[in-house]
């Protein structure tokens, strides 16, 4: 009797993909006919809807990933490989060791690549993933050249409008003031010239019970009050000058971020749309801002950084300690760990509408025990000792092996981009396919050296004598030691602190 299979067919289209062949429904007709026609059981169907192939983490593919990992899918079935990825070394991390390591065989229906019952795969998947980055890059500076364009010509084209405008109805491209959000802003100004501080102006607003920008344009996320931070952003905002910043936001889908250009190295479209704020006082805004004595800015430093919630209105807990960690932009560490940390909610304090509950509060010695032990059980319920391994790595620190592992690394990216230029020169015609073969043979007997030798340096660490798994997280667990707040963050969605320190912890696992 051959291997059962439990099958899952993965999609995803990006937003700037308009292709039809790549339509969701396209490509969920072309794999579940696949399935049928091989008599393949689809036991779930994942959809990633306007995500770029580029990201390493969607909601989707991560799901599909804990399902693999609890043994619930072992076949995905894909259109083609750039529906799971388009970034080269996820590509290989794919092929290499999730899905072998996890005994996932995967097919892609119209690049006939099938891994079969042996996981045997051929290097065409690692030269499909290099193209497919390839082919992404070359798409990302297309579409910024034709972005650049427009806002050169003073056209608007993001999604979202900033607050003190809205849309012409005639032309979807400009913008046409608001006159009541107009008001608002034009106070915000006048008061911080006369010598109002930010904060004060934000309290003014809450008072008069000004509804936030988010409020007032009726946004799926709304701030509830007026802020200092949104009083400043405000004032900040060349918009409201009538011109049209052209670099203000910058994609970097290497990075995976969007990089905002200091307002210092702004181009402008000058006119593009009338202003609210004359040029001069916007600039005499500026000025008084950046003369004002600023603080090394310092951001605390503790466990469920991000992660505690109110458990009675949904807002987030304050994080008070009299003697906290701080790190600043340096990354200089300053403090130690101690037990003086608490978390409450001052809701109350602030918006007694928001909250009424004085008794929102607990201390951060004890939550962290509550949370780690929770949390510790229920990986020893997955078994997923991945997450051990993730610790192991950062108990071994830098060591020889460690850094000639990521020399390794260094050395095939390098040879990739060289491969990379050499199939851009066999395509434009600039070698002979006799040429390309002989040095692709090169190359691959290149790559091939690296990867044993990395593969060696690999296995000689796995065998060192350090704790693993399971034994590791739990013995960790204890003193709050090894899980920092990056590896929670991935492991727990939020954690609800309610009335009589009744908690309830929310898991992504």
């Amino acid at each position: 009797m051959g291997k059962v299979y439990k099958a899952a067919i993965y999609l995803r289209i990006s937003k700037e993909d308009k292709d039809e062949r790549n339509s969701i429904a396209s490509q969920k007709e072309i794999t579940l006919n696949y399935a049928k026609r091989h008599n393949y059981e689809i036991v779930d169907e994942y959809v990633d809807n306007g995500y770029s192939g580029i990201l390493s983490s969607r909601p989707a593919l991560d799901k599909l990933m804990i399902d693999i990992l609890r043994k619930n899918i072992n076949m995905v079935i894909v259109k083609d490989m750039s529906r799971l990825t388009r970034d080269k070394n996820l590509t290989a991390y794919f092929t290499d060791i999730f899905f072998p390591d996890n005994d996932v065989r995967l097919i892609s229906v119209t690049e006939y690549v099938d891994t079969g019952e042996r996981y045997e795969i051929d290097d065409v998947v690692a030269l499909r993933g290099i193209i497919n980055q390839s082919y992404l890059e070359d798409i990302s500076k297309k579409i910024k050249a034709v972005k650049t364009e427009f806002k050169k010509q003073g056209k608007f084209i993001e999604n979202s409008v900033p607050y003190g405008y809205i849309k012409d109805k005639e032309d979807k491209h400009k913008l046409v003031i608001d006159e009541e959000a107009a008001k608002i802003i034009k106070y915000i100004y006048t008061s911080y010239l006369e010598g109002v501080k930010p904060y004060i102006i934000a309290e003014i607003l809450n008072k008069e019970k000004i509804k936030t920008p988010s409020q007032y344009q009726n946004l799926k996320h709304q701030a509830k009050y007026w802020t200092n931070k949104i009083i400043n952003r405000i004032l900040s905002n060349p918009i409201y000058t009538g011109r049209l910043p052209i670099n203000r936001l910058q994609n970097d889908f290497k990075l995976k971020k969007v990089i905002v250009t200091s307002n210092n190295n702004l181009e402008y479209c000058e006119n593009s749309h009338d202003a609210i704020i004359c040029i001069e006082d916007y600039e005499m805004v500026q000025e008084k801002r950046s003369s004002r004595v600023k603080k090394e800015p310092e951001t605390y430093l503790y466990l469920l950084k991000g992660l505690v919630y109110c458990g009675n209105c949904g807002c987030r807990l304050t994080y008070k300690n009299e003697a906290p960690v701080k790190i600043n932009s340096k990354g200089v560490v300053t403090g130690k760990k101690n037990k003086k940390g608490r978390f409450v909610c001052e809701e109350h304090n602030r918006h007694l509408e928001v909250c009424n509950s004085k008794d929102i509060k607990i201390s951060e010695h004890e939550l962290n025990e509550i949370v780690l032990k929770t949390l510790s059980k229920r990986l020893m319920e997955l078994k997923i000792e991945r997450y051990g391994s993730a610790i192991e790595k950062q108990q071994l620190g830098i060591n020889p092996e460690m850094a000639e592992k990521q020399k390794l690394k260094q050395e095939i990216n390098v040879q990739e981009k060289i491969f990379k230029t050499l199939y851009q020169k066999k395509v434009e015609g600039l070698i002979s396919a006799e040429e390309f073969k002989v040095q692709y043979a090169q190359y691959q007997s290149r790559i091939n050296e690296y990867k044993e030798r990395l593969r060696g340096i690999e296995e000689k660490m796995s065998s060192q004598n350090v704790e693993s798994g399971m034994d590791t997280i739990i013995k960790h667990f204890v003193d709050c030691e090894g899980f920092d707040n990056s590896i929670l963050q991935k492991l727990i969605e939020k954690v609800k602190v309610g009335k009589n320190n009744k908690i309830e912890i929310l898991m992504k696992v």
